[in-house]
């Protein structure tokens, strides 16, 4: 039988070696009393910064109907591609209080695509009409929230075939002439 540690209770690690590099890996218990500048022990602080990076609810209350969420979400994917902002779908499915993996299900369901698929296909049209309009592949890159230009050109081939040199700035009516 064996019996449960209180949690304070440092675990020593056990080694089967007698050298004595083996027994200088031996880590020491860490220091649990309050540190003397009254700062906050650091599980309290671990604590208020995973509360604080922890993904911001919606204002609004959710809607009642699955579709409604589904809309909702979907919304919010595209408004992060448009923006260059990375998003996860576990996220938006928290945010609906829905499942990962059932919001995955619902939305291929509903859309055709994969939440991802989705993302990626926002991106790449955002890309494209940037690049109609005369920007570089490196500042459409950085806009769309690639850190090089490669990963646009992945995407873009990935997604619809089309390199950026394939497609073409607009012309003017001014040039045209």
């Amino acid at each position: 039988m064996t019996t449960a540690l209180p949690i304070s209770t440092p675990i020593a690690p056990s080694f089967s070696h007698s050298t004595p590099s083996a027994r200088s890996l031996a880590v020491s218990a860490p220091h649990t009393a309050a540190p003397s500048d009254g700062a906050q022990p650091l599980r309290d602080r671990a604590a208020v910064l995973s509360r604080a990076n922890a993904a911001p609810r919606p204002a609004a209350p959710l809607p009642r109907s699955t579709s409604e969420r589904l809309l909702l979400g979907r919304d919010r994917i595209r408004n992060a591609a448009e923006a260059g902002q990375r998003i996860r779908s576990y996220e938006v499915a928290l945010d609906l209080d829905l499942s990962e993996f059932h919001f995955a299900r619902l939305f291929r369901a509903a859309f055709g695509l994969s939440p991802h698929v989705y993302y990626d296909e926002v991106r790449a049209e955002r890309a494209r009409a940037l690049l109609r309009e005369g920007l570089t592949e490196g500042e459409v890159a950085r806009r769309i929230g690639f850190r090089r230009p490669a990963e646009l050109r992945a995407l873009l081939s990935k997604r619809g075939g089309a390199t950026p040199q394939a497609v073409e700035p607009e012309q003017s009516d001014a040039s045209a002439e």
